[in-house]
């Protein structure tokens, strides 16, 4: 399966091209990066054509006015054109022109814009009419077009914006589009803790799969707002968290899930672990191998070690969790990490058979791993023994 930041790619390279994404398929056998230096070599392709031509047709609004020129515009230029011509105008005359524009004309340009060569033009807008195009772009569905001009404009523009449009939907398809990850957590921070909340529960809930747009976008932001959404989804009522966990399952989202939930508080972790949609054993043997494909190995033990003792039980004597790769894997968290307080305490729940494995696992490993486990042993025997 191909990773979110693959979907997205492929999403926008299919927007610059005017193709139907299924056009592209084969592309999500690429990395994400390769997919996005191709999009912005075909939108340099497609934006810097004529460009002298364009610079010309430019040159000529200086000669005529304003209303002129919009009334020429949407009559007779059309907003592909104005498109390619915009960002080589004055920011001041752009603004002067977008003013007599329809707002659905203005909408029709943004489509065609490449905001990289209209950047100047774009953060100039006035807020007002920036909201207005904003609010009929979003009746269209356009959120990859939204999404490209967030780089461009500042936060009054962008809270004016978020509070014009109440749809948390629509802004969670915004921002899984959104390109700067650094603009998308300064963006987030501008939002009521009341609103991030409900945006969890639009991607949790529903008939819309929204679900990987919405860990999409909590794994690519700074970790302050990782923690921060983790835990709010951590809030849900449990009905939410379950549909969360079956469309998780369901669209194999466990690589993309595990890191998400292993930011949440202790008592968050232990409420989600502990759920009884999280001890089917498919669902066990799904998040095991995406441990193992994303290598997150010490999310899983920290998490594992959280489980009610016959549900530790019942896992660490899966077979999935029996052949040596796996108990090579754990062991080696647990030494790298420091975790073995958390893995030992899963192997004396092994069955002998189990446990011998365990042993020779760990011996393989050498004297250091030997040495740190033999260590923490007799750490965890002291209570024991004062007892």
């Amino acid at each position: 399966m191909s990773t979110l930041a693959q979907r997205a790619e492929v999403l926008k390279l299919a927007r610059v091209l005017g193709a139907p994404p299924s056009q592209l398929e084969y592309l999500h056998k690429l990395d994400a990066e390769v997919i996005r230096r191709l999009r912005e070599q075909a939108s340099a392709a497609l934006f810097d054509a004529d460009r002298k031509l364009f610079q010309r047709v430019a040159a000529t609004t200086k000669l005529l006015p304003a209303p002129l020129i919009a009334l020429i515009a949407e009559k007779a230029i059309g907003p592909l054109l104005c498109a390619r011509t915009t960002g080589l105008l004055p920011p001041e005359r752009a603004v002067e022109i977008s003013r007599r524009l329809k707002t659905g004309f203005l909408a029709d340009l943004c489509l065609e814009l490449d905001p990289r060569s209209a950047r100047d033009v774009i953060a100039a807008m006035p807020v007002d009419r920036v909201v207005e195009v904003s609010r009929e772009l979003a009746r269209r569905e356009e959120y990859i077009t939204m999404a490209r001009f967030v780089d461009c404009l500042d936060d009054h523009a962008i809270r004016a914006t978020m509070e014009d449009l109440d749809d948390d939907e629509a802004l969670l398809r915004i921002g899984f589009f959104v390109e700067d990850k650094q603009r998308l957590s300064d963006i987030l921070d501008l939002l009521p803790r009341e609103r991030l909340l409900n945006i969890v529960r639009v991607a949790a809930g529903g008939d819309a799969e929204l679900w990987p747009e919405a860990l999409a976008m909590i794994n690519s932001i700074e970790e302050p707002q990782r923690k921060q959404m983790a835990n709010l989804a951590a809030e849900l009522e449990e009905s939410a968290i379950v549909r969360m966990i079956e469309s998780t399952q369901a669209q194999e989202l466990w690589p993309a899930m595990l890191p998400v939930v292993s930011l949440m508080n202790g008592d968050s972790q232990r409420r989600l672990i502990n759920l009884p949609a999280l001890q089917n054993e498919a669902v066990l043997v799904a998040i095991i191998q995406a441990a193992e494909s994303a290598e997150l190995w010490h999310q899983l033990l920290q998490l594992v070690s959280l489980m009610d003792g016959d549900s530790q039980r019942r896992l660490i004597n899966m077979p999935a969790l029996q052949n040596e790769a796996v108990l090579t894997a754990f062991i080696q968290a647990a030494h790298s990490a420091d975790l073995w307080t958390q893995l030992l305490p899963l192997v004396a729940l092994m069955d002998n058979a189990g446990q011998a494995r365990a042993a020779r696992v760990a011996e393989s490993q050498g004297p250091k791993v030997v040495a740190r486990l033999t260590e923490s042993l007799r750490a965890l025997a002291k209570p024991a023994a004062h007892a």
